[in-house]
């Protein structure tokens, strides 16, 4: 397996492995906060990987726009969730971050295959993660505060 592909393997589903471990270690799952702050933590790294997949050689021009703004996007979602209105705000910014991924893959003016799909990929776990946190964020009540997580005791 490709040093590409090992790393796919591991960072698949890190917001279901953190939850598994917190579970583990201290018999709960974390808060939902901690959880994206985590996920959104790396998934910054995996965006610079993609700029740079194929040894600096350019996405294109549509491409690295996108990047851009979605590695922007992903830094306001972390700062997001450190405020009082994260599980109303924080949606819709996952969820502009996730449109903007097929955007992306149709932007990439990459022809070596392999390439290709390493950016397919890398864009995949981030999609995966995205929907991972969007389950993950409590649902807002009908004044817009966040409620208690599913199963929580009120």
């Amino acid at each position: 397996m490709s040093f590409f592909g090992e790393l796919i393997s591991d960072l698949k589903s890190f917001a279901a492995k953190v939850e598994a471990a917190f579970k583990k270690l201290f018999g709960e799952a974390p808060s939902w906060i901690s959880i994206a702050q985590g996920v959104l933590t790396y998934l910054g790294p995996i965006v610079v990987t993609i700029l740079t997949v194929g040894g600096g050689a350019a996405l294109g021009e549509e491409a690295n726009a996108i990047l851009g703004g979605i590695k922007a996007d992903l830094a306001t979602a972390l700062a997001t969730v450190k405020t009082v209105n994260a599980a109303t705000s924080l949606p819709s910014l996952l969820s502009g971050i996730q449109a903007e991924l097929p955007n992306l893959l149709a932007a990439v003016r990459v022809s070596n295959p392999s390439l290709v799909s390493k950016v397919e990929e890398y864009t995949n776990v981030i999609s995966t993660e995205i929907t991972a946190l969007l389950n993950a964020v409590p649902a807002t009540t009908s004044t817009g505060a966040a409620g208690a997580p599913a199963g929580a005791a009120a």
